[in-house]
């Protein structure tokens, strides 16, 4: 089941970016500079983009240096609370990635980007990347000035230094009810994981730990058969904390 956007349905959002005129270096589009050596080759850009035109008009634009992995946090601090990060990405969220973060191959400035749908175990991304021309929405990288990519739900997630802000309740009404298609029978997302010899299951805004784990591997193979399952085995403290933001406690 595909939440938020289809693969080729994110092609055609990326399309409209590609159709919007917008400036090259050295100039400014609402606080982030234009693409090179294609005028939309930048990920600040395409993300501020994003924000511009999908998100309605309570949200607050932040104004990034260009770093990609600063957006998240910029965006957060600049609608005064309305956001909370989130180290798991749901459709329409804005992420950022660390910089010189060799799972993604980032630089000083990390990477930033709009998850646009969830396909099972596969997260959907529309994205841009400064100093890489223009290869077609399906290039590899170095030729993906504007891509969508396709990642694992598994470790496209905190565990390998993602971010996330879910942009869901800011949305103007064209991505409004993208999945209501899929809504019947569609299986809710279960992220799993182990932490200092505690099991977590955290599912629809709600976190519960097992202290025996024996009991929690039980419920983790009853809840495979009713939600999308994501085991992220053991996590670090950092990755921990960020799921202790993301989601509350249970009973």
């Amino acid at each position: 089941m595909v939440s938020g956007l289809t693969k080729n349905k994110s092609k055609d959002l990326m399309n409209k970016y590609l159709s919007t005129s917008l400036p090259s270096y050295p100039g400014v589009w609402y606080g982030t500079l234009g693409g090179s050596p294609s005028a939309h080759s930048n990920c600040t850009l395409f993300s501020q983009w994003f924000l511009k035109n999908y998100t309605n008009d309570s949200v607050r634009l932040a104004m990034p240096s260009g770093n990609g992995y600063e957006m998240v946090d910029k965006f957060i601090a600049a609608n005064g609370g309305k956001f909370s990060k989130s180290g798991t990405p749901q459709a329409f969220s804005l992420f950022s990635i660390s910089p010189n973060n060799g799972n993604y191959g980032t630089y000083d400035a990390g990477h930033t980007g709009i998850v646009l749908g969830i396909d099972g175990n596969t997260v959907i991304t529309g994205e841009a990347n400064y100093g890489a021309p223009y290869g077609g929405l399906d290039a590899p990288y170095h030729n993906n000035g504007t891509v969508v990519m396709t990642r694992s739900l598994s470790t496209f997630n905190s565990s390998t230094g993602v971010t996330f802000v879910n942009l869901n309740n800011y949305l103007v009404d064209e991505l409004k009810n993208t999945d209501n298609d899929n809504k019947k029978g569609e299986k809710k997302m279960m992220i799993s994981f182990n932490y200092k010899g505690v099991g977590y299951s955290a599912i629809d805004g709600v976190m519960i730990a097992f202290t025996d784990l024996k009991y929690w591997a039980a419920v983790a193979n009853t809840a495979k058969q009713n939600a999308s399952f994501v085991d992220l085995g053991t996590v670090s403290e950092d990755q921990y904390n960020q799921f202790v933001k993301s989601y509350q406690y249970g009973k």
